[in-house]
């Protein structure tokens, strides 16, 4: 895989290029990413917030709640991004707004137990379904993050 993604917004005012490897790549099904989406789930990937550089039009941002904001664009309407306040050195990205989304794969689906009734395992495949959050007894986001960069880079 290469060590440079490239993506943007639909009408190209923000660019992105990330340095370094995704830790996280997950099927969001939480109510808010869908409504944010206005899709079934959202796709996302992690990185370091330092590995990210933005070109172009600022993002706008919006607390979608108290300790999460979202990032779009504000010409076109793109959802780009996610960081949640509890680790200000990691961002989500919507991995559809990679120039090259095939070239990362999503591990997982989280919060499965709210995905809607007619979204069926056997249309998206075998991958583990969590009913809520990933995290829970799990190894810290920062761990996983470095184990997935080992496996990628061997």
């Amino acid at each position: 895989m290469q060590e440079q993604l490239t993506g943007g917004c639909l009408c190209g005012s923000i660019r992105y290029v990330v340095r370094g490897l995704p830790s996280y790549l997950t099927h969001c099904h939480c109510p808010t990413c869908r409504k944010a989406s206005g899709a079934a789930f959202l796709t996302w990937f992690t990185v370091r917030s330092s590995e990210v550089e933005w070109r172009g039009e600022p993002l706008a941002l919006y607390r979608s709640s108290a300790a999460v904001e979202r990032g779009f664009c504000r010409r076109c309407g793109t959802s780009l991004s996610y960081r949640h306040e509890s680790d200000p050195g990691e961002i989500d990205l919507t991995l559809c707004s990679l120039d090259r989304p095939d070239l990362l794969r999503p591990e997982h689906h989280t919060w499965w137990e709210s995905r809607l009734d007619w979204v069926v395992p056997a249309v998206l495949g075998a991958l583990p379904m969590f009913a809520r959050s990933m995290e829970e007894g799990k190894l810290p986001r920062r761990r996983r993050r470095e184990q997935h960069a080992e496996a990628h880079l061997e």
